[in-house]
């Protein structure tokens, strides 16, 4: 009887440290998918795949897109006078992407850039909802 529970506590701490079969979890892990390829038959794969392209990306410039300059909003008053273009506050004299803002009315801005004037308006769209909401004030 003893050695029944003798041989019956070492399987039980064997089982407890993972050496009789308890410890498959960890032995999964650290098996491969079998149809894998090794890894030095992956790296040759990646060299034959890439010989003779460049590794260094294209010396090309490409340029990014860039919308157009668009007034969004003026706030004009006696004593200050600022257009808001590309989400920017700009005063006159103030440049935008290489253009100057030379003028400034109720509506419309005016800019030159390299000898080209520039006329940008405020949206008809902006000013038929401004008109709607004081109609529907009345």
């Amino acid at each position: 009887m003893q050695r029944v529970l003798t041989a019956y506590l070492l399987v039980v701490a064997l089982l407890s440290l993972g050496l009789l079969g308890g410890g498959t979890t960890a032995k999964a892990a650290e098996l491969r998918d079998p149809m894998q390829p090794p890894p030095y038959a992956l790296q040759k794969f990646r060299q034959a795949k890439w010989a003779g392209k460049p590794t260094t990306p294209s010396t090309k410039a490409i340029k990014p897109q860039q919308k157009p300059l668009q007034l969004t909003s003026i706030l004009y008053a006696r004593e200050r006078k600022v257009a808001i273009i590309n989400d920017q506050m700009l005063v006159v004299g103030d440049r935008i992407r290489g253009a100057e803002l030379v003028g400034l009315t109720r509506a419309t801005a005016r800019l030159v850039r390299k000898g080209k004037v520039i006329n940008l308006s405020l949206d008809n769209n902006l000013t038929a909802v401004r008109k709607e909401a004081v109609e529907s004030d009345l």
